[in-house]
């Protein structure tokens, strides 16, 4: 029987570590065998009418997701996309001193004197 002896940050390390491939792949084989189960129950949430929406949506999404894949997002400048700003200009514009402002009900408001 082999002893291992870790300092404090080698076992950090080794929990930070990445799971290995085999690992991995073992995981995702186990996650595999619940899909079915995943999917009815996702779908009973969806069909719950006196469940709460935002349970409702997510379960209709994400059997949406799983379904048809995730809907691909148009970045800015595709075409269907977003346009792209070229320019953006802010103007600060200071009105005369003599001109009077309204406010909105209609009433003239004086200007302050400098």
């Amino acid at each position: 029987m082999r002893a291992f002896f870790f300092s404090r940050t080698s076992r950090l390390e080794l929990l930070a570590s990445k799971p290995t491939s085999r690992a991995a792949a073992e995981i995702k084989a186990l996650a595999k065998k619940h899909s079915k189960a995943a999917i009815k129950v996702l779908a009973a949430i969806m069909n719950q009418a006196d469940g709460p929406a935002t349970a409702r949506v997510s379960a209709a999404q994400a059997l949406l997701d799983r379904g048809w894949g995730k809907a691909a997002q148009r970045s800015a400048g595709e075409d269907g996309g977003l346009p792209v700003l070229a320019k953006i200009e802010r103007v600060i514009v200071d009105p005369a001193p003599e001109s009077k402002e309204q406010n909105s009900s209609g009433d003239e408001i004086a200007q302050p004197e400098d």
